[in-house]
Order: C-alpha cells, then structure tokens, then sequence
C-alpha cells in the first residue's frame, strides 16, 4: 500500500508493520514517560518513554534532554516509520545532516577556499518542531490529514520533536524543506548556502553576508538563532565547516584539534575500556551512578562512542590515511 492510500488505523499498522492494540494507544498519546533513576511501577500496557540529560559539549555548556524508547512496539514503528520516509521523502541539495550518500564532508565540500564564511545554529531545533508543523509537511508529503495527525501524534512528545527518536532527524528535514529553499533564493548565485541538522552556513566571495536578512528569514518559520554560535570566518583565519578546516580548495581537512580529540578518546578507551570511560563521562556529567537506568545509558553511550569514532577514521581515512592506519588498530584493542 502506498503512503497516501493509508486511511484507517489498521492500514497505518499494516505500513508499520505493527499491532493495532499498540497503534490505538500510541495515536492516543498514551505514552509514559519516566525521569532517568526513578522506578516505574504503573500498568504495563503504558508505552514507556525515558528521560534523561546529557550535557551539552563547548563552552556554551548546559544539558540536552534526550528520550530513549523502552517499549518495543515504538521504537521498531519509528525506525520502520523512518525507512518508509526516507523512501518518499526527497532531500533538496542544501540538507547534508542524516541524509543517505551525504555527511559532514559533503556539506564542507560546498565551502572550500571562500573569502568569508557565516556559520549559524539554530537555538533548541528539535524543541522548536511542533506537532501541528510535522502534520502539515505530512500532509504535504501525501498523507492524509487524519493519517498525518495519528502519524504526528506517535512521533512527537509534548508537542514538539523528542531527541532520540528515530524518526526526529528526518522529520526535522522534512518542516525545515522550505526555509532551506528560501534561504538559498536569498543567497541566489554569490553566496552559497548548506545546512547540517540545525547548523547553517553561508559562504562567498563577496566582502559581507547580510546576517539580518537570515536571521529574519528563520524567524519567519518559527526558528531562533543561537547568538552564542554565530561566527563570521574570515580567509585567512580559521574557517570550520561541520568540525572541517575549508581553507585548502581542494578538500576540506581534518582540524588539528578533531585529531587531539580522536587521539585522546581512544587513549582513554585503550586504558579503561569502554563501559569504565563511559561510566566516568557520565559521572561527570552529572549522571547518579544509583540511578535504574545508568547501566543503560552506559551502554547506548559506549555503542555510540563506537561508532561515532569508527565513523570519523574511515573518514580521515580517505583524506589522512597515515593518521587512521595508526589508531584503527588502537581502537581494536579497546575493550568493550
């Protein structure tokens, strides 16, 4: 069945590949959702959510809330829900953040070698998404609106986008679609535009960027800048796009301080090993090692750890080989 011939609730189970006793309760809004460390003791047939806090990395500090599915049924609906999306869903050429065949060297490719660069992010993106919002980029998608509402209903808490949901980052491109195509009409053919998730930058050869025309434009759908992160770079001085220098005009590079990073996470790993680090990172975090769900939160920080490092030497890999050939093996060694 395609996407816009869903109608009733056992059509949306049948495209979830879900039960409907689940559908009905999850359409409802019936979800549960518990703090970090405190015990759940209520029905079992409550779809439960955990909350927890991560702080946030760089000088700015604070935490992010991020929601971890506990019930089965939702966490296998969204990420069946994400892959159906991502079939129907086309990504414009701004969008380079969770989109297939792109990543962080991409969208730094579209800005190699510029005389000036703005880079700005936009304050609590994911926050800023609204139920209301989703469902109406749903319904433009082809769902229909009933079907957008239950659809809008299942991905959201507290009506606004969950970090943490599988479905969150393709549905945060999906609304901001049509910022990204006014911004780049803005930019028209001397600046060029990209975006990664909730980090925006523009680049040109011309002596300046309007940044209130921008600022203006985000604003008008529902967005607010981060003034903290906006940065004008200028060529010259150190110009980072998505953690990447853009000063050669070939090819971004991997930034001196990235490698020290790298370099000293996987010393900590080759160390401690895994699950002893992210203990200590969490601890110091300001995570209760007491809490029911800190073993938990260890071990979905310690498999994201993994991959986030495996990720960022295959990629230096094809720009730095010396410097990955040398940590690959360290990072073998770690124990899990």
């Amino acid at each position: 069945m395609e996407h816009n011939e869903i109608d009733t609730l056992k059509d949306l189970a049948n495209y979830l590949r879900c039960d409907i006793e689940f559908l009905e309760s999850a359409v409802s809004y019936e979800y549960y959702v518990k703090d970090a460390g405190v015990d759940f003791k209520d029905s079992i047939s409550k779809i439960i959510v955990s909350k927890f806090n991560i702080a946030k990395k760089g000088k700015t500090g604070g935490f992010r809330t991020v929601y971890q599915c506990w019930s089965h049924f939702l966490s296998s609906s969204l990420k069946i829900l994400n892959t159906n999306l991502n079939e129907i869903f086309i990504p414009n050429q701004f969008s380079h953040g969770f989109v297939k065949g792109k990543n962080i060297q991409t969208n730094a490719s579209c800005h190699l070698g510029k005389k000036l660069l703005l880079s700005v992010d936009i304050k609590n993106y994911f926050e800023s998404i609204s139920k209301d919002r989703i469902c109406k980029s749903l319904e433009k998608l082809g769902f229909k609106k009933h079907v957008a509402e239950w659809i809008s209903n299942i991905t959201t808490l507290n009506n606004h986008l969950p970090q943490g949901f599988a479905t969150s980052p393709t549905l945060a491109n999906i609304v901001t679609q049509e910022l990204d195509n006014e911004l780049s009409l803005l930019c028209g053919d001397l600046i060029t535009y990209s975006r990664y998730a909730d980090d925006l930058y523009f680049s040109t050869n011309l002596d300046e960027i309007s940044l209130a025309e921008i600022t203006s434009i985000i604003e008008n759908y529902g967005f607010n800048l981060n003034s903290k992160k906006t940065k004008f770079m200028s060529r010259g001085k150190k110009q980072y796009v998505t953690g990447l220098t853009v000063f050669d005009v070939k090819y971004p590079r991997i930034s001196k301080r990235r490698k020290k990073n790298i370099r000293l996470e996987i010393y900590y790993l080759s160390k401690f090993g895994y699950k002893r680090h992210i203990r200590k990172k969490l601890i110091k975090s300001g995570m209760n090692p007491k809490d029911p769900d800190f073993k938990s939160h260890v071990s979905v920080e310690a498999d994201i750890t993994r991959d986030k490092l495996y990720g960022w030497l295959h990629f230096i890999n094809a720009i730095e080989p010396d410097f990955a050939k040398k940590y690959y093996p360290k990072l073998k060694k770690a124990k899990q």
